[in-house]
Formats: C-alpha cells, structure tokens, sequence
C-alpha cells in the first residue's frame, strides 16, 4: 500500500468536509440553516478558546470545553499531516491519531447536549481523519506480522552442532 496516496485522500477528504454541510441545530426559527464545516471549524477555533477564556471568571461550562476539544482535532490533523513526511515517527502519529478519538467523542456528547444533528461534512471530516491514521496501523501490524513470523521460522530451524 502506498501510504503517500492514502495521505493524499486523507487530505481530499478532510479538505471536502469544509466545504459540506457539517452540522444543523435543532432549534426552530428562521435562522435553523445548516453550518457548513469551515464555519464549524471557525467556531471551534477561534470562538470556543474565547468563551473557554471568558468562562473562567464565572466557571468553565462543559460546552465550551467539548467545543475546544473538538476543535483540537484540526490541529491534530494538521499535526499528523507533517509528521508523514518522517517514516520512523509512525508510534508518534499513533499517539495522536489516539488523542483524537476522544475529540470526536466530545463532538458526540456536544451534538447530543445541544441538540444538533451531524450532516455529511461531520462524517467526511471523521472519515478523513482516520484515514491518516490508517497507513501506520498498517505498517503496525505489518511489522508485528513480520517480527513473529521471523521468530517462528527460527524456532523451527534445526540448532547447529547437534
């Protein structure tokens, strides 16, 4: 598997998602148009950090801190992006492929708690996340095929000088 061409989709994937529908709030009004996922990501980015700060004078309400998580995965995916270049950095971008799994979560807890529904551009932007990640689970299990094959093939070769 070439692992620069699953990056690529990676990135065409994630790169869509903004450019979709993400998210609708459940609130009726005239007002009730779906965001698409660049102004979800603005949002996140930029307003989240800022209600966090402001917050915490009166106390730190649990939406902004799920609003900043979930903004973090960008970030992240920024992050696993450069780190691609570097073959041998394959547990690091485990790691943070791993750390975005409870932002996603947080995204879920948000939807739920403010009732607002997940449209095609939150899932693509999921998909494409993960799909960074998959070329070093691949390569991950590969070299834990290939260590335990090796070892089997010599335990079963016979001892010299026996």
């Amino acid at each position: 598997m070439k692992s620069w061409l699953v990056r690529i989709a990676a990135l065409a994937v994630f790169a869509v998602s903004f450019a979709l529908p993400a998210i609708r709030m459940d609130s009726s009004g005239p007002g009730n148009q779906p965001l698409k996922g660049w102004m979800c990501a603005s949002f996140a980015s930029v307003l989240g950090p800022k209600a966090l700060v402001q917050s915490l004078s009166q106390g730190v309400r649990s939406e902004d801190v799920l609003i900043v998580l979930g903004g973090l995965v960008n970030y992240l995916f920024l992050a696993l992006l450069v780190l691609g270049f570097w073959r041998r950095l394959v547990r690091t971008r485990l790691v943070i492929g791993a750390l975005m799994l409870p932002c996603f979560v947080s995204t879920w807890i948000f939807f739920a708690s403010s009732k607002t529904t997940p449209l095609i551009g939150h899932f693509l932007w999921i998909a494409g996340a993960a799909l960074l990640v998959v070329p070093d689970i691949v390569s991950l299990f590969r070299k834990r095929e290939t260590a335990a094959i090796a070892a089997s093939a010599s335990s079963e070769q016979p001892q010299a000088g026996r």
